[in-house]
């Protein structure tokens, strides 16, 4: 981008014409800094990969929607805003339910009773937003498969 921009200006100058100066390092600098704000906006718009229609449900913190340690996910991480249950994606996937949260990312932390295949249980920080949430039919959009 400074690149096409520098050759755009140097088109209208004469040859020779410094358009500015600048060290090598800092030279450097700038480039580094495009670089790693290019890499920020494609991390921010992301692309799916895969789609699914799944069924949607919520869980709080409580030991009867849980096991023995209910603040604590399958991957051993404490529970968060963000963190989902899934059985058929791994740890660390990274997905998205356009419908419910447009482009809000979440990541499977958690697992789900073995009964659930095709569905996903997003934490809720308490027991009364999970009952509201209720069960629902939305597309989950797979954007990493995760580790």
């Amino acid at each position: 981008m400074i690149i096409a921009f520098l050759a755009l200006v140097g088109a209208f100058l004469q040859p020779g014409t410094p358009v500015f100066a600048i060290a090598p390092a800092q030279a450097e600098i700038v480039i580094a800094e495009e670089k790693r704000g290019i890499e920020e906006l494609e991390k921010n718009e992301r692309v799916a990969r895969t789609m699914k229609d799944i069924t949607m449900t919520a869980y709080s913190s409580t030991p009867d929607q849980t096991d023995d340690s209910p603040f604590t996910m399958a991957n051993g991480r404490r529970v968060h805003d963000g963190a989902v249950a899934a059985n058929f994606l791994p740890f660390g996937a990274k997905v998205r339910f356009p419908e419910l949260y447009g482009d809000k990312v979440f990541t499977v932390e958690d697992r789900m009773n073995k009964r659930f295949n095709n569905r996903m249980d997003i934490w809720m920080e308490t027991r009364g937003e999970a009952i509201n949430f209720g069960v629902r039919k939305t597309t989950v959009e797979i954007l990493e498969e995760g580790a």
